[in-house]
């Protein structure tokens, strides 16, 4: 753990040089959080609208949503963890959502000239708040837009920025259902607004079964923080009835190292209620983290 926590000062000493208004634990937001094994762009399942504001939609037969989900690595003393909950409601066809994202590592200790440690642990979280509306404006055509304030801490410094975010979501194209999505994550609203912005972008296609309830998907998605990340994952959806199995090998790119690993998501969705479970491996030989969502629909 403590070789982390003396990356994590290296990473930080670096962004405060780069850019002086940088908001804490940025890093920590480019884990999946709120997926269970789906593609940022097009994860629909938990619909927190977190990645895409378009997907926080509630479609016809539901009028409200409440979402839960969380994310731990594994041993436990890794100390890495992040909750997020969300809850929407459908009115006049159009849908309103909030979003609270956090995360955080904890057991971060304070060293000095040797490894023994000194004085308390340095914190080290970020909190993400999010307002969402999305609406469906045909049935080839969904679109987002969400309004973001975030704090983060560092040790004893503590910094919040403002953003807001776009994202459609095109589907229903060609005999394979085509489905197209793209979005922002914290878009800064000038120059001085303390974000890193990324760009999302992905799409997946029917390669087998005839209808949605017993098919196979494929498809990829991107999703680019410039001088921060760039992750591509290429991913399966095998669905049977009520269960979905989800996955493939993601490619990530940070600071200039590349990165291959795997991840595996199941999900099952029964009478309004809808469950998630997902692993990922982690870089350079750190724990795995898992991922868990809970969804429920209500009239």
């Amino acid at each position: 753990m403590r070789c982390i926590g003396f990356a994590l000062s290296l990473i930080w000493s670096v962004l405060l040089r780069g850019q002086s208004r940088e908001v804490p634990g940025r890093d920590l937001l480019n884990f999946p959080l709120g997926l269970a094994g789906e593609a940022a762009p097009l994860g629909a399942q938990a619909g927190t609208g977190l990645w895409n504001p378009a997907l926080a939609l509630i479609e016809d037969g539901a009028r409200w949503r409440v979402s839960v989900a969380s994310m731990n690595a594994s041993p436990d003393d890794i100390g890495l963890s992040a909750q997020v909950g969300a809850i929407a409601v459908r009115w006049h066809q159009t849908t309103f959502g909030v979003t609270i994202a956090r995360a955080a590592v904890a057991d971060l200790l304070r060293t000095d000239a040797d490894p023994q440690s000194v004085g308390n642990e340095i914190a080290y979280s970020t909190v993400l708040s999010s307002g969402i509306i999305a609406r469906r404006f045909s049935p080839h055509f969904v679109g987002g837009i969400a309004v973001r304030f975030r704090s983060g801490q560092v040790d004893n410094l503590r910094r919040s920025a403002v953003s807001a975010d776009f994202g459609v979501l095109a589907e229903n194209f060609t005999s394979r259902d085509v489905r197209l999505g793209a979005s922002t994550f914290l878009l800064r609203l000038n120059g001085a607004s303390g974000e890193r912005t990324s760009f999302l972008i992905g799409g997946d296609a029917r390669i087998l079964g005839s209808d949605s309830s017993r098919t196979i998907r494929a498809g990829y998605s991107l999703m680019d923080t410039p001088q921060l990340s760039v992750e591509h994952y290429a991913v399966a959806v095998v669905r049977w009835d009520r269960w979905e199995l989800r996955g493939g090998p993601v490619r990530t790119e940070v600071y200039g190292a590349s990165n291959v690993r795997l991840r595996l998501g199941v999900a099952i969705r029964h009478r309004g209620y809808s469950v998630g479970i997902a692993r990922e491996e982690s870089a350079n030989g750190l724990a795995p983290t898992y991922h868990f969502t809970l969804t429920s629909l209500a009239k």
